[in-house]
């Protein structure tokens, strides 16, 4: 009896083993393009309505991706098409969302090649919201903030070149900004509101074009007040950092006049500004500063 019932339990558990095995076979081979694959397939039709402009719509298949199935390989490239799809419909709440968008992509996934482009993205979302130089700055000031982010996060990206150029633009509109008010200060002979905002100036954003004019007015400044070493320093500064302006040979005078060593140029001052003004020539002058 014993023995009948030990072999009974072996039938059974040889019956399990070919019940499962026969499942398993089933649940293997799947129809590719079927109702086996619907991440596949939700997240195709999705992104042919987005090619066609059809944004909600996509994005509601998206969602509907994401909510149902969560570990597919199909889940970042989802979040992050939604993140494009704000971006490219534009508009200020579609600019606002993509970046709530593509922040979402780096949190959840901020080991893959993409996060450094969502991240570029973020600041390019707020740089094409950015004012005029003489309007509202805050679009600025985060553009700035989201590309320092980028290039401190992806030193080595593939997009670098892409966001050192948009940030330089940025940072053009704030330099500009700063620039025609302590100008307006200059020109009424209020030294020092203009001479607070132009030594910000100077040493924020060295790059900006009118950096020269700017270290002009702080020479001036000192000069009139009578501290010629000061004023040396800005005159100085113009001399080696900014060779080819067309303010090097006042400068230079005003160096021999207080007896101060006129500094060489810096041989990447010089190949800087001879390249900017190729592209200027190139571009029609500019930096390409959005309206």
């Amino acid at each position: 009896n014993l023995l009948k019932q030990r072999r009974a339990i072996w039938v059974l558990i040889f019956m399990a083993s070919l019940l499962s095995g026969c499942l398993e076979k089933k649940k293997a081979a799947p129809v590719a393009g079927t109702s086996a694959e619907p991440d596949k397939v939700l997240y195709g039709k999705a992104t042919e309505d987005m090619k066609h402009g059809r944004y909600t719509v996509g994005r509601l298949g998206l969602q509907t991706l994401i909510n149902t199935y969560p570990d597919s390989e199909y889940l970042a490239k989802a979040k992050l098409a939604i993140a494009d799809s704000y971006y490219k419909e534009g508009g200020t709440a579609g600019l606002k969302q993509s970046v709530v968008e593509y922040k979402d992509f780096i949190t959840f996934f901020p080991f893959l090649d993409e996060a450094s482009y969502a991240q570029l993205q973020v600041g390019m979302a707020h740089y094409r919201q950015m004012e005029k130089p003489d309007r509202d700055h805050l679009e600025a000031v985060q553009t700035e903030a989201e590309l320092q982010t980028f290039r401190e996060k992806y030193p080595n990206s593939p997009l670098r070149p892409q966001a050192e150029q948009r940030l330089r633009e940025t940072q053009e509109v704030l330099a500009q900004g700063n620039f025609q008010v302590a100008r307006f200060y200059f020109l009424r002979q209020g030294y020092k509101a203009a001479g607070a905002r132009l030594i910000e100036l100077t040493n924020r954003y060295p790059l900006y074009s009118q950096a020269d004019e700017a270290n002009w007015m702080l020479g001036q400044i000192y000069e009139k007040s009578e501290h010629n070493e000061i004023a040396g320093r800005y005159y100085s500064r113009i001399v080696k950092d900014y060779p080819l302006s067309h303010l090097a040979g006042d400068a230079k005078n005003k160096l021999t006049k207080f007896g101060i060593p006129i500094p060489p140029p810096d041989p990447a001052a010089v190949a800087r500004m001879q390249k900017d003004q190729t592209d200027a020539a190139g571009s029609g002058g500019g930096m390409g500063i959005p309206n």
